[in-house]
């Protein structure tokens, strides 16, 4: 581990402090649900998927959701997702070793899909681990590939298909293809959305960005496709 890598997530622990932190360590589940925020957002779950979390709970059971430990601070030098990835990455190492059965979904709004895509990266489909991850949705990722399956609108449809996150090219941090390949990665782009639909970075932050949370047919979308991955 980077020693400056460490440092960081040494001061976690202070954070927590202020903040109660799930743990889903202490017992098994059926399903763990990664919830990654945005940048900015307090630890804890991500206003981006609180519909969502909340309608795949209530409908299957068995599962718990878990909120990825990192700081999820403006960082040009991408430390900050790397701290959330390792977190994720040891949650799922640990239950590959106490909890085999355990299965999990990664949920990544805005930075929070950075380090989703990086778990992506660090794992192949087909690896033990890998297995175990059924789903992955995405909300304004800044590394949105354009035309890949998979991608859709706030409206659950084809409008921003092509279009390409505003930090493609700035770093490695893209969901490998053969993720797409699997069926199990849905990535949703707001239409006026420039992070992921990328424009200039002076436009960084609109309110289509801001918007995922509020809106009942983006939640669904994600929902229903995490519920369609656990049954198949």
């Amino acid at each position: 581990m980077q020693p400056i890598l460490a440092s960081a997530l040494l001061a976690l622990p202070l954070l927590s402090a202020a903040t109660p932190l799930n743990d889903p360590r202490a017992d098994c589940h059926d399903y763990i649900l990664i919830n990654t925020r945005g940048t900015g957002e307090p630890q804890g779950e991500s206003i981006g998927f609180r519909g969502m979390i909340a309608e795949i709970l209530s409908s299957v059971p068995g599962g718990v959701s878990y909120n990825t430990r990192y700081l999820a601070a403006p960082d040009a030098t991408q430390y900050s997702t790397l701290i959330g990835s390792q977190d994720i990455i040891e949650l799922i190492e640990e239950g590959a070793k106490n909890c085999p059965a355990q299965e999990y979904a990664l949920l990544g709004y805005s930075q929070g899909a950075t380090v989703t895509n990086q778990v992506l990266q660090h794992f192949a489909p087909t690896s033990p681990e890998g297995l175990k991850i059924k789903s992955a949705v995405l909300i304004g990722n800044p590394y949105h590939l354009s035309n890949k399956e998979g991608n859709k609108d706030e409206d659950c449809g084809s409008s921003t298909a092509g279009a390409r996150g505003i930090l493609i090219g700035t770093q490695p941090y893209e969901i490998p293809d053969a993720w797409y390949a699997t069926g199990k990665v849905r990535d949703i782009c707001f239409t006026d959305d420039q992070v992921c639909n990328g424009a200039s970075v002076g436009n960084l932050f609109s309110s289509a960005h801001l918007s995922y949370g509020f809106e009942e047919s983006v939640q669904t979308c994600g929902a229903s496709f995490i519920i369609e991955q656990r049954s198949g």
